[in-house]
């Protein structure tokens, strides 16, 4: 009996001390897992790569390495915090695609999972792929070496033409923009190349272009079309609206520039081609627009004017102005040209606008009216400190004028012409007469009159006032004509009665 009570206490003993131990096993805290991470998860050989490490207590003071691929790069110790981190370069070697970065302990057990990095393959990628010589294009690559220069290319007529460098950044990625220089139709590689000789190419497609200057005018004006990206040494013929108006060649880049005058047709927008002998086109639009040309752009009032137009509405009514006047009217042919002329009228020295319209189509041009003032005239009579009648007679010298001259004669009472009592405008003749109604009053030697003349043509344009002179007007007794009839009378009297006392003397 005893040895069975015995038997159940042991048995009661192991109960408890496992419990315990359970219980004390469960109050340990448990150590979280080791973890790895890598920045940055992507890059080309080169890249500066950082492994960090955390929750490695277990493994304080241990000796750990680093894995890239299998190969092992660093080895360092687990501080007492159990954190960690190291940088290392991937390898020049380094294959593209997808490898591991693993931790290792001494005895090869790996710690933590593992982390994938992609390593990138070489790529560039062009925006835009195609387009006319000029074209900005945008290079985009990646897997290049890191943080080192990149090289660009362009492959023309066979030889490679180096268009600059780039630096690529910390993961080997890098953008880097040209202008596509002369070259032929069709395809030319573009090669981007590091310092290690990696490399990748594509391809542009270079398309045929031209260019007018200007892109629009009138009938018989000069149009220049350079062209690029033509056959090479190819002949190019131009076409104006499906009509050859000239030809030429291409150099060895597919490029070449002619000049044609434009034919005569109405106002409208055409298209201008060029063609090579391999069928390579290129075009562009070319607007006719109403135009007008004067045959002189400066001249004098009176002057005849011709003008001419193009591309106006046939059969239309144009209507012709100098400034705001309306000077003539034209009919176009059934080209849609015109030439009038005019006479130009009387208006001041400078610029005026002559406009030609048909209701739809305006065209200004510029003629310039001269603005040459006429000679100072030189004054005759009354001389200098002469005598004058009241209705007194004023002479100078004639002054000639492109425009024509009018004249303007001043009196006045003082030599500065601050008290003028007679002023004559728009004389046409180079002298004046005084009316009965404009006569002088007398005045005294001491006291003259002063007079000048200025000369001003159609254009406005006027002359200096002539050298003043002086004159005085004396005053005169005027016998009233009964009292001159009278004195008349009695002087033929008394002449006959001394003739008839002299005759009957004699006789006695």
């Amino acid at each position: 009996m005893r040895m069975k009570y015995a038997k159940i206490l042991r048995t009661l003993a192991v109960a408890v001390i496992l419990s315990l131990v359970i219980v004390l096993i469960s109050a340990t805290p448990a150590l979280a897992a080791p973890v790895i991470t890598l920045s940055p998860t992507s890059g080309s050989p080169g890249t500066r790569v950082t492994v960090a490490g955390a929750n490695f207590e277990s493994y304080r003071g241990d000796s750990i390495s680093i894995f890239f691929n299998g190969r092992k790069i660093d080895t360092l110790v687990i501080p007492d915090n159990g954190i960690f981190a190291t940088d290392f370069d991937v390898p020049d070697d380094a294959v593209p695609g997808r490898v591991y970065v693993t931790v290792r302990d001494e005895r090869g057990n790996q710690l933590g999972s593992r982390r994938s990095f992609i390593v990138e393959e070489v790529e560039i990628e062009l925006y835009p792929r195609d387009g006319a010589v000029g074209t900005m294009v945008t290079i985009s690559g990646k897997g290049f070496y890191a943080s080192e220069t990149v090289t660009v290319y362009y492959y023309k007529n066979g030889a490679r033409v180096n268009l600059g460098t780039e630096a690529a950044t910390p993961i080997g990625e890098f953008t880097y923009t040209f202008a596509v220089p002369n070259s032929t139709v069709g395809n030319h590689k573009v090669m981007v190349e590091d310092v290690l000789g990696n490399s990748d190419g594509a391809n542009f497609k270079v398309i045929p272009s031209i260019t007018l200057s200007p892109s629009s005018g009138v009938m018989g004006s000069e149009v220049t079309v350079s062209g690029t990206g033509f056959g090479y040494r190819s002949d190019v013929t131009i076409y104006f609206d499906k009509v050859g108006v000239a030809t030429d060649g291409t150099d060895r880049y597919g490029s070449f520039e002619v000049t044609f005058d434009v034919p005569v047709m109405q106002s409208g927008t055409y298209d201008i081609e060029a063609e090579d002998d391999d069928n390579n086109t290129g075009g562009a639009g070319f607007t006719i627009g109403a135009g007008v040309s004067l045959s002189q752009y400066t001249g004098n009032v009176g002057t005849t004017l011709t003008v001419s137009g193009m591309g106006f509405i046939i059969d239309g009514t144009v209507t012709i102005k100098y400034d705001d006047v309306q000077v003539a009217t034209a009919t176009p042919d059934g080209n849609g040209a015109f030439s009038i002329t005019f006479d130009v009228p009387a208006s001041i020295g400078g610029n005026h606008t002559i406009t030609a319209s048909d209701g739809t189509n305006i065209v200004r041009c510029i003629f310039t009216m001269e603005s040459e003032a006429p000679p100072m005239p030189a004054i005759l009579l009354p001389e200098e400190a002469s005598r004058a009648e009241a209705e007194a007679y004023f002479d100078w010298e004639d002054v000639d004028d492109p425009s024509g001259v009018t004249y303007t004669l001043q009196i006045a009472t003082d030599a500065d012409f601050n008290y003028v009592v007679l002023e004559k405008e728009d004389l046409t003749d180079s002298e004046y007469l005084v009316t009965k109604e404009e006569r002088l009053s007398a005045t005294k030697k001491d006291a003259p009159y002063y007079w000048r003349v200025k000369a001003i043509d159609g254009a406005s344009n006027e002359s200096a006032w002539s050298t003043s002179s002086s004159f005085h007007v004396s005053s005169s007794f005027v016998i009233p004509s009964g009292v001159k009839y009278a004195l008349i009378a009695i002087g033929v009297g008394f002449l006959c009665f001394w003739l008839g006392r002299r005759t009957a003397y004699s006789r006695g």
